[in-house]
């Protein structure tokens, strides 16, 4: 009996001692803070990085992970932050310096550059992608995608400098043969209103860049129209006339000829005084007229193939003026 107690007294003071000498659980390391600043490396028109660091406080660059939080990261190696600070294995730091590239995520290395002509569409559903870094390129920790409306990409701000460069080819107002011939309209004689052809196209402005955005816009001729006034002389009064005399609509198939669009068709001899139709207009009397040509065009905004309606947009001709009179009166010719 003496024996077993002191064997069981034994294992109990052998079982205490190995309790006594069990490693210790490692306090883990405090996190380490880095400060920094948020860095947004944006694709610029050559196809590089340009880094920008003042950043709407609206912007997905801003809110991303919490306004004005840090990210974090840990390295199973340890390594070296920004600021020069020594981390341990395992060791979280906190660093302020948020940095997105913009491109596609891969493997390894800087992420690819984007297509800007990929899923070309509205510009309302344009998204452009980032990797997210933090406190360097070496921790990536995540991707976004980010609005076209997002304010530090929104190309909308760059449509007035657009506008500001934006040179369409003024259009001119056909003369009419019998000018040239008599010095002047005929009365009740009908006028054929036209422009150039080379005025009704298709144009567009020249293109800038801005933050990665290729921009341009597209104009295209919708509807041509005159406004006609006429001054009767007052030694020969006859009805004045101030108006709009519509020529081509909207969806018009109308085409041209060598010198005149509208092509210039075969007029009749005489016509009732004031508008006779599409592209005529008949003078009252003897007087002088001025005739403006106003085409409207529609105006799409694009930015790296992706597009937006704008307002239609109106441009004028220089403000022509004709005397008119009776055949007998207008005649230069002797």
């Amino acid at each position: 009996m003496r024996l077993a107690l002191i064997a069981a007294s034994i294992l109990l003071l052998s079982n205490t001692a190995a309790a006594d000498i069990t490693e210790p659980t490692p306090t883990p390391l405090p996190p380490i803070v880095v400060p920094g600043v948020r860095v947004v490396d944006l694709r610029n028109s050559s196809g590089g990085l340009s880094r920008y660091t003042t950043i709407p406080s609206g912007s997905a660059f801003s809110t991303t992970g919490g306004s004005g939080a840090p990210c974090q990261f840990f390295s199973p190696s340890g390594g070296t932050t920004s600021s020069g600070e020594t981390y341990a294995p395992q060791q979280i730091v906190q660093s302020y310096q948020w940095i997105f590239v913009e491109g596609l995520v891969v493997a390894m290395g800087e992420p690819n550059e984007t297509d800007p002509n990929d899923n070309a569409g509205p510009l309302s559903q344009a998204v452009r992608h980032f990797v997210v870094f933090c406190d360097s390129v070496n921790h990536s920790i995540g991707a976004i995608t980010v609005s076209a409306s997002d304010p530090m990409l929104n190309p909308r701000p760059q449509i007035a400098n657009l506008y500001n460069g934006l040179q369409l080819e003024q259009p001119i107002v056909y003369t009419n043969e019998v000018v040239d011939i008599w010095g002047g309209l005929i009365t009740r004689f009908p006028a054929w209103l036209a422009i150039q052809p080379s005025a009704w196209r298709p144009q567009k402005s020249s293109a800038a860049t801005w933050r990665g955005w290729t921009m341009y816009l597209l104009t295209n001729p919708l509807s041509l129209e005159f406004l006609v006034d006429f001054t009767p002389d007052p030694e020969k009064p006859s009805p004045p006339f101030h108006g709009v005399v519509s020529c081509v609509g909207t969806g018009s198939t109308t085409t041209a000829d060598a010198d005149a669009f509208p092509a210039l068709p075969e007029l009749p001899e005489q016509t009732t005084p004031g508008m006779n139709g599409q592209c005529m207009w008949t003078p009252p009397g003897p007087g002088s007229v001025t005739i403006q040509a106003r085409i409207t065009y529609s105006v799409t905004f694009w930015a790296n193939a992706y597009t937006e309606a704008q307002p239609d947009y109106v441009w004028t001709s220089p403000v022509a003026t004709f005397d008119t009179g009776e055949l007998a009166a207008v005649n230069t010719n002797g």
